[in-house]
């Protein structure tokens, strides 16, 4: 998401924790945003360092990786965020197209299948040189949206602005799922939550962002082209636990059904593990919402949500 605050670095290491501690896969965790939240969660504090090895000395002067991967303990290797502005410096000397593939060429290609199963990025709010190297390298992303009025908007702008042109010009980029994160409210009311699920599982233009860049599809418009059918388009992209058709809708207001609580639900656990500078899965393995981020490590397993 082309927009900070809503929930990427909770994300990253929640599913760290998942997938290398909990199902003991090898995991790198690589903190790409220079504001560092992911970074300071696992206690890492320095942002700024002139003089130590970074991500920068590995995608341009050959340093080895273990260089920079740090163990913070909790069953994945990490990359802090350091020099993270100098480094986008750096990667903006080079041609366009060879300073986007640097990561893939240096850290992914060389150590994806080899060294580590999965490399999970957690990217910045906005589109930088780190951003396009993410997405190239990994063109597989999970999208956490929080019920906030700029939800929608956050990802119009991901889509009209990150996915559309990498998918135009490299042909390639999946998003896996979109997860809805920090839910509390009721959803037999119009509440933020309301709005944002009901926005995912009915509208033309939610699929429309999930599919920029493919022929017929107007995210600008908010459109879809003949070839594309919505309900197929939002089984592929929504995990189930907060797959909610338009007939559930209906049913929900009419009072036929009590109103579900759709994961993934707000919990003060993610703040205190941030507190104590570990992963939730960490902090409190038993915490219930564990459960649905499994899932989400599920699609990442699988390549794709299963409906």
């Amino acid at each position: 998401m082309l927009k900070g605050g809503f929930g990427k670095s909770t994300f990253a290491s929640t599913l760290g924790g998942i997938l290398g501690d909990f199902r003991d896969h090898s995991v790198l965790v690589v903190d790409l945003d220079p504001a560092g939240h992911l970074s300071t969660g696992l206690g890492y504090y320095t942002r700024e360092n002139d003089s130590a090895t970074d991500l920068a000395d590995v995608l341009l002067e050959g340093e080895p990786l273990e260089a920079i991967v740090k163990n913070p303990g909790h069953g994945f290797d990490f990359i802090p965020a350091l020099n993270l502005d100098t480094i986008s410096d750096e990667l903006s000397k080079d041609s366009v197209l060879a300073s986007d593939l640097k990561m893939k060429q240096e850290l992914v290609d060389k150590h994806l299948g080899e060294q580590y199963d999965y490399m999970l990025f957690d990217v910045p709010g906005t589109r930088k040189k780190l951003t396009n190297n993410a997405v190239i390298a990994a063109p597989n992303a999970i999208l956490p949206l929080m019920p906030k009025p700029e939800a929608m908007n956050g990802l119009r702008e991901t889509a009209i602005r990150l996915v559309e042109p990498i998918r135009q010009q490299l042909g390639e980029f999946n998003i896996l799922a979109t997860v809805p994160n920090d839910l509390s409210a009721r959803i037999d009311h119009q509440t933020t939550d309301r709005k944002l699920l009901e926005s995912m599982n009915t509208q033309e233009s939610f699929a429309s962002f999930l599919l920029a860049g493919n022929d017929g599809v107007d995210p600008q418009q908010g459109t879809l082209s003949n070839g594309h059918d919505l309900e197929t388009v939002l089984n592929d992209h929504i995990p189930p636990f907060a797959r909610i058709r338009s007939d559930e809708w209906a049913a929900i207001d009419a009072g036929e059904v009590s109103p579900p609580k759709p994961p993934i639900r707000h919990t003060g656990a993610i703040g205190d593990a941030y507190e104590e500078r570990k992963p939730l899965t960490a902090h409190d393995p038993e915490n219930p919402q564990l459960e649905h981020f499994g899932v989400v490590a599920d699609i990442i397993e699988t390549g794709g949500i299963n409906q």
